[in-house]
This record gives C-alpha cells, sequence and structure tokens, in this order.
C-alpha cells in the first residue's frame, strides 16, 4: 500500500450537472474532510452532505469504499459535487494547502489504475480491459472490454502458463536419464502440453486489436544522427540544442507539431558511453516508454537501430544533403526487420523530405491513441516465439535447449499479466490511461 494519498477529477473536463472528485490512499477520508461534511464513516456507504468553499456550502454526495473492498485496495472516496470548473478548483486548492500535512499529491494518469493493479486487485490483462472500456468505440469494444476486466484474457494466459509448467516439468524430469534409463520421458509426453499451449499463446495474440501508435512520438538512433536537427526542421523553430558533438542531448525534450502530435528528442546511442551518458539513456529509455510510436532515424552514411519495444512508424535517412545519390533508397539500404517501414530522406539543412515528414506525422500521430493491450504484444509474441522454438527442437534432439526455451516463454508470459513486469513497461501501460481512470 502506498503512504500517499491521490486525488483527481474522475469526470469529464468543463462545466456539467455533476463533477466527480475521486481520493485513494490513507488519508482518503480526511482529505474528503477538507471540503465536504458531514464527517464519513469508515464503512461503504453513500453520504448526503455539502461541499463547502468559500464560507459557502453547495449541495453533494460522497462515496465510501473503504479498504481492502474498493477499485484499488485502498480507502477510496468520490466526491459527487455540481458540474462547476471553478469549485473543482476551489477543492483542488484546498487539497493542495493540506498536500504536506496529510501527504495528498494529484493523481497521474491511470493512476488509480496502477495502484489497483499494486495492490493485487487486478492484473495487467484486466487494466488493459479497463482501458478498452474507457475508450473503446462501439458495442464490440465495450463486449472485449467487459471479457477482459472480468479475467477472459487473464485465464487463457494462466491456461498457457499452466500447460508450459507440464511440458517443462516433463522435460526437467528426464534431463539426468537416457533413453534407456527408468527415468527417461518421452518427447510424446510433453509435446501435447506444448501444442496447447501454442494454440492458446496464438489466440491470445489474435485477442489484441490492431496496433494503432500515434500522439507521442520518440525519436530513436545513433548519436549525431541528426534527431535535433530534424526535430528542429519539423517544428520550423530552433526548439532543440544542435552541436556536432556526439552527445551533447542529454535531456528528453518536448515539441508540439501540431495538435495531438509532439516529438521527444532524446539522447543517442554512443560506441562508448561514459557516466552521464549511461544514465541520459537510462532516463530515455525509462520516460521515452510513455511514447505511443517512435521515428528511427538515421545518418544516410551509416545503419544504426537502437533496440526498442515502441512500435516504429517509419525509417528517416538524415543529412541528404551530404550524399550526392539518394540514401536509402536501394533495396539493400534497409535490413529486412525494418524494410516494410515506410522510408523518408531528408535534409535539415535545405528542407528536403521534410514536409512530407510533417504531413505523414499529422495523419499518422495525431490524437491521443490508446491501442488497448498494445504494450503486451512484445511480450506475448516473445512468448510465441520461444514456445515455437521449444516445439521445432527434433525428437530426442536435447532436453537442455527445449527447457531454456520454455523457462524463457515462462519469464516472457510473466510480463503479460504483470507477475514480474519491469517499470518501463508499467509506465507505458498507464500511461495511456486519462486522468481519474
Amino acid at each position: 500500500m502506498s503512504a500517499t494519498t491521490i486525488h483527481a477529477e474522475a469526470s469529464p473536463p468543463g462545466s456539467a450537472e455533476r463533477a466527480v472528485l475521486r481520493l485513494s490512499g490513507p488519508q482518503a477520508l480526511a482529505a474528503a474532510a477538507l471540503v465536504f461534511a458531514p464527517p464519513l464513516p469508515r464503512v461503504r456507504a453513500q453520504v448526503d452532505g455539502r461541499v463547502l468553499v468559500r464560507g459557502r456550502a453547495l449541495p453533494a454526495f460522497a462515496l465510501v469504499m473503504p479498504a481492502p473492498h474498493s477499485y484499488t485496495g485502498e480507502d477510496v472516496v468520490e466526491l459527487h459535487l455540481p458540474g462547476s470548473p471553478l469549485l473543482l478548483a476551489e477543492c483542488e486548492r484546498a487539497f493542495a494547502l493540506h498536500g504536506d500535512e496529510l501527504l495528498l499529491q494529484r493523481a497521474a494518469p491511470g493512476e488509480f489504475t496502477r495502484r489497483a493493479f499494486a495492490n493485487g486487485r487486478i492484473d495487467l490483462l484486466q487494466a488493459e480491459g479497463v482501458l478498452l472500456l474507457v475508450h473503446g468505440d462501439g458495442e464490440a469494444a465495450r463486449r472485449r472490454g467487459l471479457q477482459w476486466l472480468h479475467g477472459g484474457l487473464s485465464a487463457l494466459a494462466a491456461r498457457v502458463r499452466a500447460r508450459l509448467q507440464d511440458a517443462l516439468a516433463l522435460v526437467e524430469a528426464g534431463l539426468d536419464f537416457t533413453a534407456d534409463e527408468t527415468g527417461a520421458v518421452p518427447d510424446a509426453l510433453w509435446r501435447p502440453a506444448l501444442a496447447l499451449a501454442l494454440v492458446d499463446l496464438r489466440a491470445l495474440l489474435a485477442e489484441l486489436p490492431a496496433a494503432s501508435p500515434g500522439g507521442e512520438v520518440l525519436l530513436l538512433g545513433a548519436a549525431n544522427a541528426g534527431k535535433s536537427s530534424l526535430c528542429n526542421a519539423l517544428a520550423g523553430r530552433a526548439e532543440v540544442l544542435v552541436d556536432a558533438l556526439p552527445g551533447t542531448t542529454r535531456d528528453l525534450l518536448r515539441v508540439e507539431l501540431g495538435p495531438g502530435v509532439a516529438l521527444w528528442d532524446a539522447p543517442g546511442d554512443l560506441e562508448q558511453p561514459g557516466d552521464q551518458d549511461r544514465a541520459a539513456l537510462r532516463l530515455r529509455d525509462r520516460l521515452g516508454a510513455r511514447a505511443a510510436a517512435a521515428l528511427l532515424v538515421v545518418d544516410s552514411a551509416r545503419w544504426h537501430a537502437p533496440a526498442t519495444t515502441l512500435p516504429l512508424l517509419a525509417v528517416v535517412f538524415t543529412k541528404a544533403d551530404r550524399s550526392r545519390s539518394p540514401p536509402g533508397l536501394a533495396p539493400q539500404a534497409v535490413p529486412p526487420p525494418f524494410a516494410a517501414l515506410p522510408r523518408f530522406v531528408t535534409s535539415a539543412r535545405d528542407g528536403r523530405g521534410i514536409e512530407d515528414l510533417r504531413t505523414f506525422l499529422r495523419a499518422r500521430a495525431g490524437g491521443p491513441v490508446r491501442d488497448p493491450g498494445g504494450p503486451l504484444r512484445q511480450p506475448l509474441q516473445q512468448a510465441l516465439a520461444a514456445a515455437e522454438a521449444a516445439a521445432a527442437v527434433p525428437a530426442g534432439g536435447g532436453g537442455e535447449l527445449v527447457a531454456a526455451e520454455l523457462q524463457a516463454a515462462l519469464r516472457h508470459l510473466d510480463e503479460v499479466d504483470g507477475r514480474h513486469a519491469p517499470d518501463d513497461l508499467l509506465d507505458r501501460i498507464f500511461a495511456r490511461f486519462c486522468l481519474g481512470k
């Protein structure tokens, strides 16, 4: 449980008949008492009362949901107030004045759902169901979101895990025996469980909607590949410091290209990074996980592709003015994993290709695309690849290799439901939620 108590507006912004302020944490009731009367009981209840601001009392009511039987697993209070932005601002001001005393802080996007996950109320697959319910379009998305939230995908993932564990247990049981010894385990005993696990893994992947990256775009590439110059050229203004010395960019800098479209200029990979460079790259990987997609920025003279879990929108070749022939257009210029991506040849100096790339980004990255299930796609694909590699080992061809691949599949599956999800994956998942969710 967290020591802090978070608060946020949990209703759409703007004027309305009613607005909702949500609080979660050990001081939720004490924080509510700053603006609401009468005192709230520490039992599940709906309490009619009034909200008190600037010496005025307005009718309101509160919903009290004590821990552990609440959405977040903490004490939760929802204040249902007249839907005035000024009234909400006054309540938030009262919370801010007592922030240090009660350890109150404004919630980050998705923080209520992240606490529900951290406190064991939901797993990551169910969290994706919440996102789909909130942001999905149409009845089909609503039904799928409810299925995910009620554990439909979680049950399928649990079945995959059980089958992989069954296969692994049999493989490992036979590792110390030869084929003619009593303890040997024939392949025919563990292969059926693996085959069923493969069917379920493919079904899990098929359940995820098609990826639709957009919104915040991270620029990735080697140091001095021209990312900052490209960023300035796309923005049409000198937003980012540019220098010929590799490693000049040490922070993530956000540059808006237009409504709903923003670029993040980030530190580039260095062949021999120093301590400060490594710290900058760790920051890039942690904060950059909140982006929805990435552009791979490549110096025309040298190919380099940093590892990333983000969807790639395109490959952008820079410094085209330095080459007599247009770079990046020959079939062999882009390795196979990236060959299917759109390709742009640009020059920040003479403007070549900049307008085409700007138009592409506004069309593809405009608006806050939530991509339900998207962050889980890669660990699922990795789990499937490891399980397929185990199945591809020839009969009698090395139990150690089969066991290693099955163990890898289980590790990747742990990221899918959150048993051992890294922080950057969690950051990326919950950053897609809106404030108050």
